[in-house]
């Protein structure tokens, strides 16, 4: 007997099933995984100032002992979107249509590997699309980042959602709480189990922040030259700072000095503003273990969004990356704003 599907070619559900674990009506998924990171989770804020849009699962090993565990379709739908991603890594994003034709959509991050094909493939529930993997450049612990969506939303979407718990409630579902909602017809309910954590371990950091203004700094500061600065709300860390361009000569300059933790290679990005950032030539240096690096940056062709500056080697101790209004750019006075600079140490 053939699936009934939506207008649109999306085989309706017959229930949802956990990403993974071992598969029946019976199997206990919480024996063998658990959930490290729930939806806006306050640990997760207080750490990374992100209300954190879905669930982390992670192996009951703890580690990378869940590394390339398979990663299923919580239910049956069709593939939206998939690929390799910054800082993310292998995503697949999938739609499903639920029996009242209300939609949802399941995103499974940091993918070891991809197990679809194409866009548009239709998967049924407890497919393997993937197996647990590190994130782009195996920068964090093995674990699943694992999504459902009430909303449409781009694979990948993070900033400027998760700077919002309002949005980030409005926009997603608590997932182990919506899949135990909806398990298949017949499958025995399972109490949902305690949130877990592993004990506090002394780790080197993976992640340094430095903003414009006190209390979005992890470790390190910011200092700048110049007079007249102007600032404005809605950065990263609101507000944020910004200056005219300069045509010939540098006014005004910034810089974030971080204090790396522990040398290796660190991939820089810098935060861009939506408004003050008319500039199309911001000039971003930046001070590395083997000499300086200029990169470039489209400011006005930012939205609230990360700028990645690219991944240097470092060694322990202070790490700058400074931007001038030197942007060569003549006629109309452009805006070159200064925001929050993060430093991501890879392989760690």
């Amino acid at each position: 007997m053939a699936q009934k599907e939506t207008p649109d070619g999306i085989p309706y559900t017959d229930g949802f099933d956990f990403p993974v674990g071992p598969r029946g009506v019976d199997v206990d998924v919480f024996k063998t995984h658990k959930i490290d990171v729930v939806l806006t989770d306050p640990d997760y804020f207080n750490q990374f100032e992100a209300w954190h849009p879905g669930e982390d699962w992670n192996g009951r090993g703890g580690g990378d002992t869940d590394l390339g565990d398979p990663v299923y379709a919580i239910a049956n739908g069709r593939v939206v979107e998939f690929g390799h991603y910054p800082v993310w890594g292998n995503i697949v994003l999938l739609e499903h249509a639920l029996p009242d034709d209300t939609r949802v959509w399941s995103q499974y991050a940091h993918l070891n590997e991809i197990k679809v094909n194409e866009v548009g493939e239709k998967v049924n529930r407890g497919k393997q699309i993937g197996t647990i993997g590190k994130g782009e450049q195996n920068r964090y612990t093995a674990h699943l980042h694992f999504e459902i969506r009430k909303k449409k939303l781009p694979i990948g979407n993070w900033t400027p959602t998760v700077r919002h718990r309002r949005q980030v409630v409005e926009s997603y579902y608590s997932p182990t709480e919506f899949i135990s909602a909806n398990r298949p017809k017949g499958t025995p309910t399972q109490p949902t189990p305690p949130i877990t954590r592993p004990a506090p371990q002394p780790v080197v950091a993976i992640q340094v922040i430095v903003g414009p203004v006190p209390g979005n700094t992890q470790v390190g500061l910011f200092r700048q030259g110049g007079a007249g600065w102007q600032s404005s709300p809605g950065g990263f860390g609101s507000p944020f700072f910004w200056v005219p361009s300069s045509a010939q000569t540098e006014t005004h300059w910034g810089e974030w000095l971080a204090t790396l933790p522990a040398p290796g290679v660190w991939e820089i990005w810098a935060y861009v503003p939506a408004q003050n950032t008319s500039t199309t030539y911001a000039r971003y240096i930046i001070s590395h273990a083997k000499g300086q690096t200029e990169i470039p940056i489209n400011q006005a062709g930012y939205t609230n969004g990360w700028a990645i500056l690219g991944a240097f080697p470092f060694e322990p101790g202070r790490a700058a990356v400074r931007l001038t209004n030197f942007t060569g750019e003549f006629g109309p006075a452009r805006q070159v704003s200064f925001d929050t600079v993060c430093w991501t140490r890879l392989g760690s």
